[in-house]
């Protein structure tokens, strides 16, 4: 695999812990507004206020500066599919960190996900298009 590819594969590592984490704060921020009554804009204010919410939005920013980084660098068709990276990461933290349960099935479409993901990663350091 070329020093490209590799410095890709970091930088796409970076971006896709950054996505799963902020997904994951945002989810635990927005369940903290559902006590919010009142109108819209007293649930925007809710949302906007949180730090949670904050916290998972800066990460989706540096989620997206690092996969544009990778975009420099890589096809889409490669830096794409490792974004799926973040499922089994997102699972992991749903599970043990917000305390979700996630079941059988959602494991097993993790597993899949994962899987095709091994696959694009191999099958480009193989040198296959």
């Amino acid at each position: 695999m070329g020093h490209c590819r590799v410095q890709v594969l970091v930088i796409m590592l970076a971006a896709v812990v950054a996505l799963a984490l902020g997904e994951t704060a945002l989810a635990k921020g927005m369940k903290q507004t559902v006590r919010v009554e009142g109108s819209w804009a007293e649930l925007a204010l809710a949302i906007l206020g949180n730090g949670w919410v904050l916290a998972g939005s800066t990460l989706l920013v540096v989620h997206l500066g690092l996969y544009l980084l990778a975009l420099r660098r890589a096809d889409l068709s490669f830096a794409l599919p490792l974004t799926a990276a973040s499922y089994p990461l997102s699972a992991l933290l749903a599970r043990f960190y917000l305390r979700e349960d996630v079941g059988t099935a959602r494991w097993l479409g993790t597993l899949l996900i994962t899987a095709g993901v091994a696959i694009v990663v191999l099958g480009d350091a193989t040198g296959e298009p």
